[in-house]
Protein backbone atom coordinates (compact mmCIF):
# COMPACT_ATOMS: atom_id res chain seq x y z
CA UNK A 1 0.00 0.00 0.00
CA UNK A 2 1.86 2.95 -1.09
CA UNK A 3 -0.52 6.84 -0.93
CA UNK A 4 0.82 10.07 -0.69
CA UNK A 5 -1.12 12.49 0.73
CA UNK A 6 -1.30 15.95 -1.22
CA UNK A 7 -2.29 18.79 -0.28
CA UNK A 8 -5.61 20.55 -2.70
CA UNK A 9 -5.59 23.80 -3.75
CA UNK A 10 -8.30 25.62 -2.40
CA UNK A 11 -10.63 25.81 -5.17
CA UNK A 12 -10.58 21.84 -4.84
CA UNK A 13 -10.46 21.55 -1.17
CA UNK A 14 -13.04 24.30 -0.58
CA UNK A 15 -16.80 22.76 -2.22
CA UNK A 16 -15.53 19.50 -1.59
CA UNK A 17 -15.24 20.53 2.55
CA UNK A 18 -18.60 22.03 2.06
CA UNK A 19 -20.08 18.96 0.36
CA UNK A 20 -18.75 17.03 2.76
CA UNK A 21 -20.17 19.05 5.89
CA UNK A 22 -23.21 19.33 4.00
CA UNK A 23 -23.80 15.79 3.24
CA UNK A 24 -22.95 14.42 6.88
CA UNK A 25 -25.13 16.58 8.05
CA UNK A 26 -27.79 14.93 6.13
CA UNK A 27 -26.72 11.56 6.57
CA UNK A 28 -27.40 12.46 10.33
CA UNK A 29 -30.56 14.01 10.26
CA UNK A 30 -31.41 10.85 8.02
CA UNK A 31 -29.90 7.77 10.18
CA UNK A 32 -31.35 9.98 13.06
CA UNK A 33 -34.74 9.85 12.01
CA UNK A 34 -34.54 6.14 11.27
CA UNK A 35 -33.04 5.34 14.22
CA UNK A 36 -35.94 7.16 16.15
CA UNK A 37 -39.17 6.29 14.30
CA UNK A 38 -38.02 2.80 12.95
CA UNK A 39 -35.33 1.18 14.78
CA UNK A 40 -36.00 2.37 18.64
CA UNK A 41 -39.44 0.71 18.35
CA UNK A 42 -38.70 -2.51 16.81
CA UNK A 43 -36.17 -2.67 19.19
CA UNK A 44 -38.28 -2.67 22.47
CA UNK A 45 -39.29 -6.25 21.08
CA UNK A 46 -36.07 -7.76 19.42
CA UNK A 47 -33.39 -6.51 21.37
CA UNK A 48 -34.76 -4.85 24.39
CA UNK A 49 -31.25 -3.04 26.51
CA UNK A 50 -28.79 -4.27 24.25
CA UNK A 51 -29.36 -1.08 21.87
CA UNK A 52 -27.30 -3.15 18.80
CA UNK A 53 -29.83 -2.34 16.12
CA UNK A 54 -28.98 1.51 16.99
CA UNK A 55 -25.44 0.70 16.74
CA UNK A 56 -25.88 -0.36 13.40
CA UNK A 57 -27.55 2.71 12.35
CA UNK A 58 -24.68 4.39 13.98
CA UNK A 59 -22.41 1.68 11.41
CA UNK A 60 -24.29 2.58 8.36
CA UNK A 61 -24.20 6.04 9.01
CA UNK A 62 -20.05 5.91 9.31
CA UNK A 63 -19.48 3.96 6.37
CA UNK A 64 -22.09 5.77 3.90
CA UNK A 65 -20.49 9.31 5.57
CA UNK A 66 -16.89 8.00 4.33
CA UNK A 67 -17.84 6.83 0.95
CA UNK A 68 -19.21 10.33 0.34
CA UNK A 69 -15.96 11.98 0.46
CA UNK A 70 -13.99 11.80 -2.68
CA UNK A 71 -10.80 12.27 -0.27
CA UNK A 72 -10.87 9.16 2.22
CA UNK A 73 -10.57 5.26 1.49
CA UNK A 74 -10.47 3.73 4.21
CA UNK A 75 -8.48 0.44 4.42
CA UNK A 76 -8.90 -2.29 7.01
CA UNK A 77 -6.00 -4.85 8.35
CA UNK A 78 -6.83 -7.33 11.21
CA UNK A 79 -10.43 -8.02 10.92
CA UNK A 80 -9.46 -11.50 11.30
CA UNK A 81 -8.70 -11.31 14.67
CA UNK A 82 -12.20 -10.33 15.63
CA UNK A 83 -14.34 -13.54 16.38
CA UNK A 84 -18.17 -13.50 16.02
CA UNK A 85 -19.47 -13.81 19.05
CA UNK A 86 -16.89 -12.25 21.36
CA UNK A 87 -16.94 -9.88 23.10
CA UNK A 88 -13.54 -7.58 23.92
CA UNK A 89 -12.30 -4.73 25.76
CA UNK A 90 -11.05 -2.48 22.73
CA UNK A 91 -8.53 0.04 23.15
CA UNK A 92 -7.53 2.50 20.16
CA UNK A 93 -5.12 5.69 19.55
CA UNK A 94 -6.58 8.95 19.38
CA UNK A 95 -5.60 11.51 16.63
CA UNK A 96 -9.37 13.26 15.66
CA UNK A 97 -12.66 13.63 15.57
CA UNK A 98 -12.75 11.26 13.14
CA UNK A 99 -11.49 8.46 14.64
CA UNK A 100 -15.21 7.75 16.03
CA UNK A 101 -16.11 7.28 12.13
CA UNK A 102 -13.34 4.88 11.29
CA UNK A 103 -13.58 2.51 14.14
CA UNK A 104 -17.95 2.44 13.40
CA UNK A 105 -17.28 1.61 9.62
CA UNK A 106 -14.05 -0.32 9.63
CA UNK A 107 -14.69 -2.87 12.92
CA UNK A 108 -16.06 -5.50 11.70
CA UNK A 109 -20.10 -5.79 11.49
CA UNK A 110 -20.79 -8.63 13.90
CA UNK A 111 -18.64 -7.11 17.07
CA UNK A 112 -21.41 -5.16 19.28
CA UNK A 113 -19.39 -2.30 20.62
CA UNK A 114 -19.68 0.87 22.48
CA UNK A 115 -17.60 3.62 22.96
CA UNK A 116 -16.08 6.53 25.40
CA UNK A 117 -16.85 9.64 23.68
CA UNK A 118 -16.74 13.79 25.42
CA UNK A 119 -20.11 14.63 26.93
CA UNK A 120 -20.56 17.78 24.49
CA UNK A 121 -20.76 15.82 22.02
CA UNK A 122 -23.73 14.44 22.85
CA UNK A 123 -25.96 17.55 22.58
CA UNK A 124 -25.46 17.73 19.20
CA UNK A 125 -28.37 17.80 16.93
CA UNK A 126 -29.48 14.50 15.37
CA UNK A 127 -25.41 13.17 15.27
CA UNK A 128 -24.99 13.34 19.09
CA UNK A 129 -28.38 12.28 19.93
CA UNK A 130 -27.68 9.19 17.59
CA UNK A 131 -24.87 8.69 20.05
CA UNK A 132 -27.39 8.94 22.66
CA UNK A 133 -30.18 6.14 21.48
CA UNK A 134 -27.55 3.66 20.53
CA UNK A 135 -25.79 4.23 23.98
CA UNK A 136 -22.24 5.20 23.52
CA UNK A 137 -20.96 6.37 26.90
CA UNK A 138 -20.54 10.44 27.68
CA UNK A 139 -17.49 11.04 29.49
CA UNK A 140 -16.57 14.62 31.50
CA UNK A 141 -13.13 14.65 31.52
CA UNK A 142 -12.57 17.50 34.08
CA UNK A 143 -15.11 15.15 36.65
CA UNK A 144 -13.50 12.28 38.58
CA UNK A 145 -16.86 11.30 39.72
CA UNK A 146 -17.72 10.92 35.69
CA UNK A 147 -14.92 9.23 35.77
CA UNK A 148 -15.65 6.50 38.15
CA UNK A 149 -19.02 6.46 36.48
CA UNK A 150 -17.92 5.75 33.09
CA UNK A 151 -16.08 2.44 34.41
CA UNK A 152 -19.51 1.47 36.11
CA UNK A 153 -21.09 1.56 32.79
CA UNK A 154 -18.05 0.11 30.69
CA UNK A 155 -18.00 -2.78 33.06
CA UNK A 156 -22.12 -3.32 32.98
CA UNK A 157 -21.50 -3.30 29.24
CA UNK A 158 -18.98 -5.76 29.90
CA UNK A 159 -21.10 -8.41 31.58
CA UNK A 160 -23.54 -7.80 29.27
CA UNK A 161 -20.95 -9.73 26.44
CA UNK A 162 -20.88 -6.17 24.53
CA UNK A 163 -17.50 -4.80 23.48
CA UNK A 164 -16.52 -1.71 24.88
CA UNK A 165 -13.74 0.93 23.09
CA UNK A 166 -11.55 3.25 25.08
CA UNK A 167 -8.99 5.81 24.23
CA UNK A 168 -6.45 4.86 27.11
CA UNK A 169 -4.22 8.11 26.16
CA UNK A 170 -7.14 10.28 27.52
CA UNK A 171 -7.26 12.53 24.49
CA UNK A 172 -6.42 13.40 21.27
CA UNK A 173 -2.65 13.09 20.33
CA UNK A 174 -1.76 16.80 19.09
CA UNK A 175 1.67 15.11 17.15
CA UNK A 176 -0.21 12.31 15.71
CA UNK A 177 2.12 9.86 17.76
CA UNK A 178 1.06 7.19 20.53
CA UNK A 179 1.43 8.92 23.90
CA UNK A 180 1.22 7.12 27.74
CA UNK A 181 -1.61 5.21 28.16
CA UNK A 182 -3.85 5.16 31.61
CA UNK A 183 -4.07 2.02 33.31
CA UNK A 184 -7.79 2.03 34.23
CA UNK A 185 -8.88 0.46 31.03
CA UNK A 186 -6.75 -2.53 31.75
CA UNK A 187 -7.55 -3.64 35.52
CA UNK A 188 -11.10 -3.31 33.96
CA UNK A 189 -9.78 -6.00 31.39
CA UNK A 190 -8.51 -7.82 34.06
CA UNK A 191 -11.42 -8.13 36.51
CA UNK A 192 -14.06 -8.96 34.24
CA UNK A 193 -12.02 -11.92 32.29
CA UNK A 194 -11.75 -9.73 28.86
CA UNK A 195 -9.28 -10.07 26.26
CA UNK A 196 -8.08 -6.65 25.21
CA UNK A 197 -8.21 -5.94 21.20
CA UNK A 198 -5.40 -3.50 20.51
CA UNK A 199 -6.80 -1.17 17.28
CA UNK A 200 -4.34 1.67 15.77
CA UNK A 201 -5.60 4.22 13.79
CA UNK A 202 -4.15 6.16 11.40
CA UNK A 203 -4.73 8.91 8.82
CA UNK A 204 -7.56 10.56 10.49
CA UNK A 205 -5.41 13.59 12.12
CA UNK A 206 -4.32 15.04 8.31
CA UNK A 207 -7.83 14.13 7.05
CA UNK A 208 -9.32 16.31 9.70
CA UNK A 209 -6.95 18.88 11.33
CA UNK A 210 -8.03 20.22 14.17
CA UNK A 211 -9.69 22.95 14.95
CA UNK A 212 -10.23 23.30 11.15
CA UNK A 213 -13.47 22.42 8.91
CA UNK A 214 -11.32 22.18 5.59
CA UNK A 215 -10.45 18.78 4.20
CA UNK A 216 -6.75 19.56 1.89
CA UNK A 217 -5.60 16.66 1.35
CA UNK A 218 -6.13 13.05 -0.17
CA UNK A 219 -6.26 11.07 3.11
CA UNK A 220 -5.95 6.65 3.11
CA UNK A 221 -7.59 6.22 6.85
CA UNK A 222 -6.05 2.48 7.95
CA UNK A 223 -7.80 0.72 11.04
CA UNK A 224 -5.23 -1.94 12.07
CA UNK A 225 -7.00 -4.41 14.27
CA UNK A 226 -4.22 -6.42 16.41
CA UNK A 227 -4.35 -9.93 18.20
CA UNK A 228 -6.35 -9.61 21.10
CA UNK A 229 -4.25 -9.66 24.67
CA UNK A 230 -5.32 -11.53 27.72
CA UNK A 231 -4.40 -10.05 30.84
CA UNK A 232 -6.59 -11.76 33.65
CA UNK A 233 -3.55 -14.00 34.76
CA UNK A 234 -1.49 -11.52 34.89
CA UNK A 235 -0.73 -10.36 39.08
CA UNK A 236 -2.11 -6.42 39.90
CA UNK A 237 1.81 -5.12 39.92
CA UNK A 238 2.18 -6.62 36.42
CA UNK A 239 -0.84 -4.82 34.61
CA UNK A 240 1.01 -1.88 34.06
CA UNK A 241 3.83 -3.75 32.43
CA UNK A 242 1.05 -5.34 29.91
CA UNK A 243 0.11 -1.89 29.25
CA UNK A 244 3.30 -0.55 28.32
CA UNK A 245 4.13 -3.99 26.08
CA UNK A 246 0.25 -3.01 24.54
CA UNK A 247 1.57 0.44 23.56
CA UNK A 248 4.51 -0.85 22.33
CA UNK A 249 3.40 -2.85 19.98
CA UNK A 250 0.68 -0.76 19.12
CA UNK A 251 3.70 2.10 18.28
CA UNK A 252 5.96 -0.37 16.16
CA UNK A 253 2.34 -1.29 14.23
CA UNK A 254 1.82 2.63 13.25
CA UNK A 255 5.40 3.06 11.95
CA UNK A 256 4.81 -0.05 9.81
CA UNK A 257 1.35 1.50 8.63
CA UNK A 258 3.60 4.74 8.13
CA UNK A 259 6.12 3.07 6.07
CA UNK A 260 3.55 1.72 3.99
CA UNK A 261 1.03 4.55 3.32
CA UNK A 262 4.85 6.66 2.54
CA UNK A 263 6.28 4.53 0.15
Amino acid sequence: MKTKNATLPLGVSLPISVWVWVSTILLSILFFTIGLLVVLPVSLFFNPGSRRLQHFVAVLWAKMAIMTNPLWKLRVQGAKHVKPGKHYLIIANHQSLLDILVVLAGLPWHLHFKFLAKKELFPIPFFGWQMTLAGYIPIDRSSPESRKRIMGIARDWLRRKVSVLFYPEGTRSLDGEIHAFKTGAFKLAQEENVEILPVVIEGTRDALPKKSWRMEKLSPLLLSIGEPVSVNQKPQERIEKARDQIREEMIRRLAHIRGLIKG
